[in-house]
């Protein structure tokens, strides 16, 4: 049998003893600075932004829990509050700029946090879903998740 990486994994990809905890611990060690301690996992909170106490409550206990939260960029309330007066050419072009860029946070987390408040998934959050599993990242859910959640 082949050698697997010291949590028993091996990549199918590469065929290599190698795996996403490896590369965030590996990744630790080469940004922390000497004598300092490695670097804390990072979270990327993901769910719809009508949930506002949602990530509010997951950004706090994630910080306590000693991790760097990434979540939405805005105060929490729902778009049509923040830009309905938009016509809606600028409104889809400032929507999508803001997807590309929780894309992007995605990228830099190692896992994410799916806030499924009473097991609602839209259309956006499956699709940063989707993206999280596609680049290999842990993914996580507020709630027991179902696998036909639907918006």
């Amino acid at each position: 049998m082949s050698e697997k990486c010291k949590h028993g994994i091996r990549n199918l990809a590469t065929n290599l003893p190698y795996c996403r905890h490896c590369d965030a611990e590996a990744k630790s060690e080469l940004s922390a600075t000497p004598g300092s301690a490695p670097r804390p996992r990072i979270v990327c909170l993901c769910g719809s932004t009508r949930f506002g106490e949602a990530f509010q409550s997951a950004n706090l206990k994630e910080t306590l829990d000693g991790k760097i939260v990434l979540s939405i960029g805005c105060n929490m309330k729902s778009d049509t509050e923040i830009f309905g007066h938009l016509p809606q050419p600028e409104l889809d072009e400032i929507k999508a700029r803001l997807y590309e860029l929780h894309k992007r946070q995605i990228d830099l987390a190692d896992e994410v946090l799916i806030l499924n408040v009473n097991g609602y998934i839209g259309t956006l959050t499956r699709s940063e879903l989707e993206y999280a599993i596609a680049h290999g990242k842990t993914v996580r859910w507020l709630e027991p998740s179902e696998p036909n959640s639907q918006s």
